[in-house]
């Protein structure tokens, strides 16, 4: 496991499934942080560093539009992922417009979510230990 604990912002209003998600990835070595609005996660993103966002679409302040627009902002380069409800192309297409770097539908396979974090953490923790060993 590389040395660099891999730390997710998991923006979302469900906490059931939030538990879920923090119980799956705390199992591959990934740090969960959880939040249940737009404004919590935005203060977190803004005081923390993360290696990944995940969404929503359901925030009682807001849109996950909106939130990711704001993260994308915020951190350029640190991958977004949406885990939506929301399954009609064009809402895939508005979220990568947005800065989404993937978009996952709900109900989903718990495991293709955390497989699909790996892959896009995987490489980017490696890069990061080859940088500190360089």
């Amino acid at each position: 496991m590389p040395s660099h604990t891999r730390r997710v912002l998991c923006a979302e209003p469900h906490e059931d499934t939030c538990d879920l998600i923090t119980t799956m990835l705390g199992r591959q070595g990934h740090e969960v942080v959880s939040a249940q609005t737009i404004h919590d996660c935005l203060e977190l993103a803004r005081r923390e560093r993360f290696d990944l966002y995940m969404l929503d679409d359901d925030y009682v302040d807001g849109t996950s539009i909106e939130l990711c627009r704001e993260l994308r902002a915020l951190a350029p380069e640190t991958p977004i992922l949406f885990f939506s409800s929301l399954a009609f192309p064009r809402d895939r297409e508005r979220a990568l417009e947005a800065g989404a770097f993937a978009y996952l539908t709900k109900p989903g396979d718990i495991f293709e979510i955390v497989s699909t974090i790996n892959a896009i953490l995987l490489p980017r923790a490696a890069r990061h230990t080859q940088r500190e060993r360089d």
